[in-house]
Formats: C-alpha cells, structure tokens, sequence
C-alpha cells in the first residue's frame, strides 16, 4: 500500500476550490488501500475543511511545520518570538505589508497596499483583520510578505527564514529548512513507509523540496518549471484531472 502526499492549491484545489473529480479520485485511492495526506503551504486555519471535503483527514501544513495524523498534532515548529519580533519591527520601519499566520488565525500586522487582498482573491480566503495584539497571544507559524523589494530585504536580515513566492502577489515565509520535505519525512519516518511506496504531487516552488525527497514524485502539468524538474513524471494540468492521471501512471488507481 502507498503513501500519497497531495498538495492543495494548483493540485488538488483550482482557483480554491476542489478540482473537478478530485474527490471521486481521492475516494478511488482509498478503495484500493493507500493512505492519502495532505501537504500545503495553507496553515490549518486556512483549511477551511476542505480536508473533510476532500476526504483527507490527515495533513502537514505551514510547509511542514505542523503535522496532524490519526486525530492529534505530532508536530509542530513556531518560529521564535524573538524572530517575530524583530519581523514585526522590521515591517514598520519599511512599512511593508506583513500577515501572520497561526494554527487559528490569519491575521494583518500591517496591510497598506492591495497586495494583501489580491493575495487572498489567489487563494479564494479570507481578507485578514489587522491585528496588532495578536502575536502578544498566539504562536506563529508562517509570515506573509507581499513585495519583491520587501521579500529581498528580509530575506537578507532574516536567514534564519525562508522565502518561497507562493503566488505573483506574495511570500510565504517559514523557518528556514526543507520545508515541505522535513515534514514529508517526518511523517515517512513515523509511519515506516518503504520509499518505494511513497509519492506525492505539486505544482509550486514550495513542493519543490517534497517531490525531491520522495522516490515517486509527481508534477502537474500547470506546475512550475522547478517542480516539474524536480519529479520524475509530469501529469496533466488541475483542470484537466491531473492528480488522477498521475496515480493512474503509477497504478495506483
């Protein structure tokens, strides 16, 4: 039986909403025995239950700093207070747009230009309140940052995150690491899967990581250039039922 990492946004998702068949593919993968998860740059606020929609009820979010399997959380990685600190005033000193994301909330530290909402239109989600106490409350998980000038600034005085465009309007910014792939792993590691029953599809700069560090990885035929390099089949694009071919090219429905 295999172990089926699925990327949400470009993936199983189009324009965020579930893409056409995609639920009737992901039941298909079941009936024959494997074990589908998901795995997005979406914190679990932003899942919105599309992972009840999808049938999936076990994913790694935040690019692989949050894993929730079988009903509980068995990891989880915040980025440093000390670090969102420094970020917050960073972001007022060059007065760019900054979201934080936590487990429950999706929230604006600043939000002056349109980006912020544009961004949110991408994702078909919510458009984030500014909230300036929540961080004095809350554990973050990911950083949102919306221009290129901003993103290439930060990147430098923060080396301890990284920075992968998740869409033309915005960043989204995590501890620095694999990313997608340490989550991938860790989750691989705990469950005891043999690589060979491993794969996983993507189509962004984020799922980079993930379809190299499987043995099966799969890009869709929408996906970025890195993605598609990075796997070793290319599918059809989201809407033309691209994570159904891609299981199909490997028999696994």
């Amino acid at each position: 039986m295999a172990l089926v990492f699925l990327d949400l946004d470009g993936t199983s998702l189009e324009n965020g909403k579930p893409a056409k068949g995609i639920v009737q593919t992901i039941a298909d993968l079941k009936k024959k025995g494997h074990t589908p998860v998901i795995a997005t740059g979406r914190t679990p606020h932003l899942l919105y239950g599309v992972d009840k929609t999808l049938g999936i009820p076990d994913f790694i979010a935040a690019n692989g700093n949050f894993i929730y399997y079988q009903g509980r959380v068995i990891y989880e990685r915040y980025i440093p207070k000390d670090v969102v600190a420094r970020m917050l005033k960073r972001s007022d000193e060059l007065g760019a747009d900054l979201v934080l994301e936590g487990v429950s909330g999706y929230v604006a530290w600043r939000r002056d230009t349109d980006l912020v909402d544009r961004f949110s239109d991408a994702f078909d989600i919510e458009y984030p309140k500014l909230d300036r106490d929540y961080p004095q409350h809350h554990e973050v998980l990911a950083f949102i940052v919306f221009s290129d000038r901003d993103a290439e600034i930060l990147r430098i005085e923060f080396p301890e995150l990284a920075f992968n465009r998740s869409n033309r309007f915005g960043y989204d910014v995590n501890l620095a690491g694999n990313l997608k792939a340490d989550g991938v792993n860790r989750l691989i590691n705990y469950l005891g899967y043999p690589a060979d029953h491993v794969y996983a599809v993507g189509d962004g700069l984020n799922d980079v990581s993930m379809l190299k560090a499987v043995k099966n990885g799969i890009a869709m035929g929408n996906g970025c250039p890195e993605a598609k390099a990075a796997a070793v089949h290319v599918t059809s694009a989201v809407g033309d039922d691209g994570v159904r071919n891609g299981l199909k090219h490997y028999g696994l429905i």
